[in-house]
């Protein structure tokens, strides 16, 4: 029988309408309004495809997720869709605002620009059908730099991390692969160059790995951070500071078990990747990282799903989590948005100092759907009940530094222009938000 998320039976069956009309639109007032706290979820979606969330300039935001094809919804201030595009383009996508108003999409081994309506300006498939491009960031020179995992150069490595630095039509400016590392995360820095991360192999270990690159992809510096068997760093963001702060996870074992546990890890490194604090969360149970983010007071917060011994025993009734850090790595909240097989992907900072997060609910009516909250400051949303606090650990870490060995090879990839099949949506969100129960 399928795990019911926390909202079961709240969610309409949704129809998909392709809409070749107008969109969607709620009038510019309600757009200027700050302060707005909602939970809403879309469509039906594959929740192995992962999803991502950004605010826009205009105070709106902007959603991607797999489902059919790749989803991109761009949503006013209030969670309303203003447009629906759904693009024949397979893998997990993350979709990001480009400085021209549109977007750039990167799903599986292919790469689309979009227009401020989602139209499709270019598209270019990279490497292989098995190459996957996990991130992508549009860099100071108006190019991009785009990461993920290759399995396309004769390496003798199933994963070999893979960066790919490009112009603004997506041509390819420089490329490179680390052969027998996994490859995650890249941004530029403000000096011009770029951070990077994933897994490295290290004294046996797949360690946490951060490589500092020069503009042109040569290593300035490299750290593994060794903790247990298994320890890949998902995210690497440059802080206010000048230094970064990693997300990773911490896999343990127990003798033969190799997934004992599992644990959020985070490490805040100076300029020159020394640490600075490091902590994890959840060590009693299942943790999950996806996102995290620094905020405009110098902390973060994070995303992610868990399984919790103190809550819920059962290896697979999974909760979605946020957490709220300080600048130190204090613990200032975290809270749980249900015991069901739904997760958060994504948490970021709004204009209006709230937050807004997506991933994905389960119901028993549609599988899973898209779901997005903008909350505030706290995880609120004002007059609903979600989200309840949990007493998951946060504690100290010792990992061991190293300085690995990896190195590049050039890749010889070239970019393959290729069609893209469009349709318009129109999928009308669902309302999540319950009246609180006064119980005085």
């Amino acid at each position: 029988m399928a795990v019911l998320g926390p909202r079961a039976g709240t969610a309409a069956l949704l129809i998909l309408v392709l809409f070749a009309g107008l969109p969607f639109v709620r009038p510019a007032q309600a757009e200027r309004v700050l302060g707005l706290t909602w939970d809403r979820t879309y469509l039906q979606i594959d929740p192995a495809g992962g999803s991502s969330v950004e605010q826009t300039s205009d105070g709106g935001f902007i959603m991607t997720a797999l489902s059919r094809g790749q989803w991109v919804m761009k949503a006013n201030a209030a969670g309303i869709p203003q447009w629906q595009r759904e693009y024949s383009a397979g893998g997990s996508g993350v979709v990001t605002q480009t400085g021209d108003g549109g977007f750039v999409l990167a799903s599986g081994d292919q790469l689309l620009k979009l227009s401020n309506r989602g139209g499709v300006e270019w598209s270019r498939l990279y490497g292989a059908p098995y190459d996957a491009l996990f991130t992508v960031h549009q860099t100071s020179d108006g190019g991009y730099v785009a990461m993920g995992n290759t399995q396309s150069i004769e390496s003798g490595h199933v994963f070999n991390a893979w960066i790919l630095k490009l112009d603004s039509l997506g041509g390819i400016v420089w490329q490179k692969a680390f052969p027998g590392q996994d490859g995650y995360w890249v941004e530029q820095t403000s000096d011009g160059g770029y951070i990077m991360s994933g897994t490295v192999l290290a004294d046996g270990v797949g360690a946490a790995w951060v490589a500092k690159l020069d503009a042109y992809g040569s290593i300035s510096w490299q750290k593994a951070f060794e903790v247990s068997w298994h320890s890949p760093a998902y995210q690497v963001h440059q802080t206010l500071d000048g230094g970064y702060v990693v997300l990773a996870q911490i896999d343990n074992r127990v003798g033969q078990i190799l997934f004992a546990s599992s644990e959020a890890w985070i490490l805040r490194l100076d300029s020159e990747g020394r640490l600075l604090w490091q902590k994890s969360f959840g060590a009693e149970g299942f943790a999950y990282p996806s996102s995290i983010s620094q905020i405009s007071d110098g902390g973060f917060v994070l995303a992610g799903r868990s399984n919790p011994a103190s809550l819920n025993p059962l290896i697979g009734i999974w909760g979605p989590w946020l957490l709220k850090l300080d600048s130190s790595g204090n613990l200032v909240w975290q809270k749980m948005y249900g015991l069901g097989n739904s997760g958060l992907q994504e948490v970021h900072e709004t204009m209006d100092g709230g937050l807004i997060a997506v991933g994905n609910e389960a119901t028993d009516c549609c599988g899973h759907l898209v779901w997005a909250m903008k909350l505030d400051s706290d995880g609120n949303v004002h007059g609903c009940d979600v989200g309840f606090a949990s007493n998951a650990t946060l504690t100290d870490t010792s990992a061991t530094v190293t300085t690995p060995s990896a190195t590049s090879v050039d890749t010889p990839f070239t970019p393959s222009p290729t069609d893209v099949t469009v349709a318009r949506l129109m999928i009308m969100p669902q309302d999540q938000c319950r009246p609180k129960i006064d119980t005085v």
